[in-house]
């Protein structure tokens, strides 16, 4: 009896577990089915948003806004936008570059996908280089040449960059608006003052600090950083001197300065702020972290110059001179001021690697480049490249030579600017440089010399007697800030490896 009872109980239980099962698979598939969908436009904004961050090095110009949206066409339908945000808030790329955080929100039917990423942005030229010179190979000066560094001691940090056009004098105290503390002054050329820089112009007989808020064709928008007085007069045709490394601000905690441009200062290299003296030990955006000698400052007076030394030589193996080959100040042997790589040699000058730059700068054949560079050109060049003879070296701006370059001669008023040469560079006779030099040589050094028992490579300074009494290099940081600002339009994007994440 008991039996035949349990066996229709038994298929009650069973038929109710199958009903259940049943429900949940319909719920499971109808969810599935809603899943799907809302799935496919989470896809779409997320494949879009994929979309503008790829584009985004394309859109980016230095000296531009930033972008703030991206429109991907769609063939057969209507077009998508994606928009750009920047956590950080920068609404334009700073001017010596740096990188930029940016967010891609896309939004396609009711899905929605935002991605971040950042992006080392390059604006012109770093021109890092630590010396006059600056050699992976060992080298060797000979005959009268001359290798010149700049005299650190007597550095001021100022350039001169322009002069005051009045047609009398400004007498400070009336000129300043008295709402914004600002008042504007004409120059000659403002070509070289960007705005954000400081200067330093004689007021009163005696060399005063101003920031640069902002300038318009040659007239520039001031603000004085020093207390105004009545004798505060600008007269006409004063000097207008730009520091390139202007103090913006200054962490004691973590020793860091944040300067108006940190482009050009090496890892490593020494400087000064005031009469303080210490080394670089990162560089990073504008912000430049220094471990100083002795007791650090507790404060550093806004618009302050820092102070960079640069030796006349500087080599990753041995520097040597002989006859009446002469390095002034300063050699740096086995130093690690240079890089052992050649890639990184070439990132750490011009802010970006050889095969984009490449991209920007198509080399041109040895044969049809007659050795003159024009209004402070960028020109790159296929070697092995022989200026000797009739094909002398000059002009104004930056050559690339992509092989070994053999200078034999500079026309009658020398090159200023920047060579770099990825291979071997041998200098003769009475070629006479103003700028920077900056040597690659072959890309493995250790099969160098009778060290590495293979060929000699090396880079061979030598000079004679002629009509710019022997060859030389002469470090001008003049021309080396003039790079900087004159390919200020040249710009290079890169993603920052890591940085890549879905919100």
């Amino acid at each position: 009896m008991r039996k035949g009872i349990a066996t229709p109980i038994t298929l009650v239980v069973l038929m109710v577990v199958f009903t259940s099962l049943l429900a949940a698979t319909g719920y499971m598939a109808l969810g599935a089915l809603r899943g799907g969908a809302s799935e496919r436009v989470t896809y779409q904004a997320f494949t879009l948003a994929e979309s503008a961050l790829e584009a985004f090095p394309l859109l980016v110009r230095c000296g531009d806004n930033l972008p703030s949206a991206y429109t991907l066409s769609v063939s057969g339908g209507p077009a998508l936008s994606a928009t750009y945000s920047y956590p950080n808030r920068e609404s334009t790329v700073p001017p010596g570059g740096g990188n930029i955080r940016v967010q891609a929100v896309a939004q396609v039917g009711g899905g929605k996908a935002t991605l971040e990423q950042t992006f080392r942005v390059g604006c012109g030229i770093l021109g890092a280089v630590p010396a006059a010179l600056t050699s992976r190979p060992r080298v060797e000066v000979s005959g009268n040449a001359k290798i010149v560094g700049f005299d650190f001691a007597a550095d001021s940090g100022f350039l001169p960059v322009a002069t005051v056009r009045l047609n009398g004098s400004l007498n400070l105290l009336s000129a300043l608006d008295q709402n914004t503390g600002t008042f504007n002054l004409d120059v000659d050329d403002a070509t070289l003052i960007p705005t954000g820089s400081y200067l330093r112009i004689t007021t009163g007989g005696t060399p005063k600090t101003y920031r640069v808020e902002g300038k318009s064709g040659n007239t520039l928008t001031l603000t004085p950083l020093f207390t105004r007085g009545l004798t505060d007069v600008i007269l006409p045709g004063a000097p207008v001197e730009l520091a390139p490394y202007g103090v913006k601000a200054y962490d004691l905690s973590t020793n860091t300065l944040t300067l108006s441009d940190a482009r050009g200062l090496v890892k490593g290299q020494k400087v000064r702020v005031g009469s303080f003296e210490g080394v670089v030990e990162s560089v990073e955006n504008v912000q430049v972290k220094v471990s100083w000698s002795g007791t650090p400052p507790t404060s550093i007076p806004e618009g302050t110059p820092l102070v960079a030394q640069v030796l006349g030589a500087a080599s990753s193996r041995t520097i040597d001179t002989s006859g009446g080959g002469q390095i002034l100040y300063g050699s740096a042997p086995s130093s690690p001021l240079v890089p052992t790589s050649p890639d990184d040699l070439f990132q750490r000058v011009f802010g970006m690697s050889k095969e984009e730059f490449r991209r920007l700068y198509p080399p041109v054949s040895a044969s049809s480049f007659g050795g003159t560079l024009q209004n402070w050109e960028i020109k790159s060049v296929s070697g092995p490249l022989n200026l000797t003879g009739n094909r002398e070296l000059c002009g104004k701006g930056i050559l690339v030579v992509f092989g070994e370059l053999t200078v034999n001669g500079t026309c009658p008023q020398g090159f200023q600017g920047l060579v770099y040469v990825a291979g071997d560079y041998d200098q003769q006779g009475n070629a006479g440089l103003r700028g920077a030099v900056v040597v690659e040589g072959v890309a493995n050094l250790e099969g160098c010399g009778p060290q590495g028992g293979g060929d000699d490579c090396w880079t061979n300074i030598a000079g004679t007697q002629g009509k710019q009494a022997g060859g030389k290099i002469e470090y001008d940081p003049l021309v080396l800030y003039r790079l900087r600002v004159m390919s200020q339009g040249l710009t290079s994007v890169s993603p920052v490896s890591g940085t890549w994440r879905r919100l």
